[in-house]
């Protein structure tokens, strides 16, 4: 996400630069040159040579996944009004396509559904159409059906809620984040902070948070236990108070690693 989020345009750019600042975060030089062989081979990154030396940039495809994670980052956490209905995935998937089942599973659980049975995923909102492009996306037709509306009255909501996923852990998740980076939260103990720890600091502010969205069901508020709703508003109130401060530091730095300062 470093490339994508610090350099939307796509650059080239220099595999020391990418080295440079992946080792602020304790890699190094050698495991991030794997990973970047690796990025390449599956079709995340491109690379080019220049002489001895190569550079790289984010592939076409991903930018369609910048995009959404940034859009999922920048609406977690608004509280809208809930319709009442919910959206039921019942899977039957063969053993032949055990990784393409995997792959559903997790994406899935990236759309917020929790496990209800052995084949059957329940998400509390209406996300019938992000559910059909997973089918078309993952070739599941015909193995999938989707259902969306509303328990019936004998349901036990809360027993379902627990079911289908661990309440505390989102809390403690919650809860984790807002005491690991309140010490930031202070302007001045931002202000203090070199290049280089900014760097670190944004890296680490975002790759949680991102984390944290990617496993949040986003139930809606009513349905959460009373610590964890005051918590997710102070998760999301942390990282905005952060985040745009820290971003600007990093991406300026990220520039003159990359040898960008005088790219548009």
């Amino acid at each position: 996400f470093l490339l994508g989020t610090t350099l939307p345009t796509r650059p080239f750019v220099p595999g020391d630069g990418i080295i440079a600042l992946l080792e602020y975060a304790g890699y190094t030089a050698s495991s991030i040159r794997v990973a970047l062989s690796r990025l390449c081979a599956d079709g995340t990154l491109e690379c080019r040579r220049e002489g001895r030396k190569s550079k790289y940039r984010l592939a076409p495809q991903m930018i369609e996944t910048i995009v959404s994670v940034d859009r999922r980052v920048e609406q977690f956490g608004r509280e809208v009004s809930w319709n009442g209905r919910w959206t039921i995935v019942l899977a039957s998937i063969p053993d032949s396509l055990r990784s393409t089942r995997r792959n559903m599973k997790s994406r899935l659980g990236y759309l917020g559904f929790g496990r209800m049975r052995e084949t059957a995923w329940i998400a509390a909102r209406d996300c019938e159409s992000e559910v059909e492009d997973l089918i078309e996306n993952l070739g599941l037709d015909g193995m999938v059906d989707v259902f969306v509306g509303e328990p019936a009255g004998l349901s036990d909501i809360d027993e379902l809620l627990h079911r289908c996923w661990d309440l505390d852990a989102l809390t403690a998740g919650y809860n984790d984040f807002v005491v690991r980076f309140a010490p930031l939260v202070p302007t001045n103990a931002r202000d203090d902070l070199t290049a280089e720890e900014s760097v670190l600091r944004w890296m680490r502010l975002t790759h949680d948070y991102r984390e944290l969205v990617h496993r949040d069901p986003e139930l809606p508020p009513e349905f959460l236990p009373d610590a964890a709703r005051s918590l997710r508003h102070r998760v999301v109130e942390t990282y905005a108070t952060i985040h745009d401060d820290l971003f600007e530091r990093a991406q300026a730095h990220a520039r003159r690693m990359f040898e960008l300062d005088s790219a548009p």
